[in-house]
């Protein structure tokens, strides 16, 4: 990972504050009241009842105008700048959630880190969702291919949007057409089969040499922004395009039918805005 997420949006929320005292000084004068250092923030961490794999957070600080949630990796969603927001963890383990924040009056950022404990892996039936993706616990897994009708590929500014491109039947540069993503439910493994090259769209969309890495992937019921399934590879893989972020919100899925929308990602895995992609696939 060349830079984490956390540390760009971290710098993203100085920026923001930045401008916000550069817009209150003026070149007349030179006696700048800045104010004090915000205090250190307050928030509370409670377990949701009967799923402790789930929290809310909830800011306590008063008089917050700028926020910004950051979640331990492993956390969905990694970063929040709501008041309250309800943060799922897959995996048992120690997590990092920090607050920053800045208020009316201050003159920077101040922070709080508190530890959350997850006492266990969330255990999934291999039934439903899980089981049409992963094609109900068969030992080989289930792959998925791109499906050729127009569309396949879907790029809007925002969730759902698609005012940037959209595929025409049969539009995808060849490489792309014969891409395998296989989902086995023993080991939860993810599997990206290229044979041999994958599009490259920081190079300039060339097609080019690639050696992918099969890796783990997470299935969370229920935590996508509109209440969506998702799938969750590691940082830094993907399904459908280089630059698209390894969190995947599943908007249908049957047995042979996949649609899912990503977010925009750097050349680090990172995710980006704005920027949305819709991937349309068929079992293969």
């Amino acid at each position: 990972m060349i830079q984490s997420n956390s540390f760009m949006m971290k710098n993203i929320f100085i920026v923001i504050i930045g401008l916000f005292i550069f817009q209150g000084c003026s070149p007349d004068n030179n006696d700048i009241n800045l104010g004090p250092l915000p205090p250190k923030p307050d928030f509370s961490i409670e377990y949701v009842p009967g799923d402790s794999n789930k929290v809310v957070v909830k800011d306590l600080s008063s008089d917050s105008f700028v926020r910004l949630w950051e979640i331990g990796e492993g956390g969905i969603p990694a970063t929040s700048s709501l008041e309250s927001d309800t943060i799922f963890f897959s995996k048992k383990g120690e997590y990092d959630i920090s607050l920053y924040i800045s208020q009316k009056g201050g003159n920077g950022t101040a922070y709080n880190t508190k530890k959350i404990s997850i006492p266990k892996d969330v255990v999934l039936p291999c039934s439903g969702p899980l089981g049409l993706l992963t094609g109900n616990c068969s030992t080989t897994g289930k792959c998925w291919k791109f499906s050729d009708v127009a569309g396949a590929i879907t790029v809007g500014e925002t969730y759902g949007a698609a005012n940037w491109y959209k595929s025409p039947a049969n539009g995808l540069v060849a490489s792309q057409y014969d891409d395998r993503y296989c989902f086995v439910f023993e080991g939860f493994k993810f599997d990206y089969r290229n044979n041999g090259s994958t599009v490259n769209p920081f190079k300039g969309y060339v097609d080019e040499p690639f050696i992918p890495v099969s890796g783990p992937f997470a299935f969370s019921p229920g935590t996508g922004p509109n209440g969506e399934d998702q799938i969750i590879l590691a940082k830094g893989q993907f399904m459908g395009t280089m630059d698209s972020y390894s969190v995947l919100n599943i908007i249908k899925l049957t047995e042979t039918e996949l649609i899912v929308r990503a977010q925009f990602a750097d050349a680090a895995g990172n995710p980006v805005t704005p920027g949305w992609f819709e991937f349309k696939y068929v079992a293969d």
